[in-house]
């Protein structure tokens, strides 16, 4: 500026006054349009520069494409995991959400299956981004979770709209596993139950109590029956006013009015008249009771006599 001045003061005492007045206006115009422009390059260039945000948005954090999922480990009688999930939108500031679009996000990091890769396809309509996709760690595709390995993960994505791919790119997510130790033991259940899981409680002969050690799921550690023998006990009752007769797995035997026995034998055939109580040979075929039952000698139909259930 200091020589700009000493050069009009030189060239002001060569040239008449009028000149002077116009070149001083020229020279004004210039420097005031050479000072315009250069604002509009920079703002121009400051816009150019603007950094593409796109990637993942997770909720309840402000940075975009880094989050972390949890996993637990569980340690005691039921070990195992639970794999966790975590949600994320899509979004993009070179072409945010419009009516009629669509977006199409590959996981193409090395290491996960290709054929296909993982992948998700969320509805890009309306607000600033995608419809909501739910992240879990895994190496193939799923139609429930899209799969993501720990560390860094590289995605490739298609913006379409009617069909028409208008927008694509690629961008990389870092996901982070946060492990959760927890233990976790067997629940106990007590109950009582019948000898032969077969006969319902009502009928039982053998009733017992059982106690289950349960994992969460299903999975049973151990099971302890008491009394703890391998003999089920058979009953049969006789519930009419005479002796009953019969024949048990080739023996005669005698039950009184209102007499019970038990038997242990795990197969029980039984053979008896009835027709006639005492003194008469047995007629039926051989029937084979059930073990761990309660059955009764009982008239029905007059003098006709039968071996039915005997409920508690």
């Amino acid at each position: 500026m200091l020589k700009i001045n000493r050069f009009w003061n030189k060239l002001r005492h060569h040239i008449p006054q009028m000149t002077r007045f116009l070149l001083l206006i020229a020279f004004s115009c210039t420097l005031v349009v050479t000072i315009f422009l250069t604002s509009s390059q920079a703002q121009l260039s400051g816009q150019t520069e603007s950094p593409v945000v796109v990637g993942w948005e997770f909720a309840e954090i402000p940075e975009l494409n880094k989050a972390s999922i949890k996993e637990i480990e569980y340690e005691g009688e039921c070990p195992g995991t639970d794999s966790g999930s975590k949600k994320a939108w899509f979004t993009s500031s070179k072409t945010p959400p419009a009516p009629k679009r669509r977006v199409v996000v590959k996981n193409v990091t090395r290491g996960l299956e290709s054929n296909p890769y993982p992948y998700t396809d969320r509805e890009y309509d309306k607000g600033r981004s995608s419809e909501s996709t739910q992240m879990a760690f895994g190496t193939n595709h799923r139609g429930s979770y899209l799969s993501v390995l720990a560390g860094e993960n590289k995605f490739e994505y298609e913006i379409k709209e009617n069909n028409k791919v208008i927008d694509s790119g690629s961008f990389t997510s870092v996901i982070a596993k946060e492990i959760d130790v927890r233990r976790r033991d067997s629940t106990v259940t007590k109950n009582t139950v019948c000898s032969n899981s077969a006969v319902p409680l009502n009928v039982c002969a053998d009733i017992r109590r059982k106690t289950e050690y349960t994992c969460p799921n299903n999975k049973i550690l151990r099971s302890i029956l008491e009394p703890d023998n391998s003999e089920t006990s058979t009953l049969i009752a006789n519930q009419t006013f005479g002796d009953i007769v019969y024949v048990m797995n080739g023996d005669i035997h005698t039950l009184r009015p209102g007499e019970k026995i038990q038997y242990t034998d795990k197969y029980l055939n039984i053979e008896f008249n009835p027709t006639c109580a005492s003194g008469c040979s047995p007629t039926t075929s051989p029937r084979q009771l059930q073990p761990g039952k309660r059955y009764q000698f009982k008239s029905l139909s007059g003098s006709t006599i039968q071996l039915v259930d005997y409920p508690r």
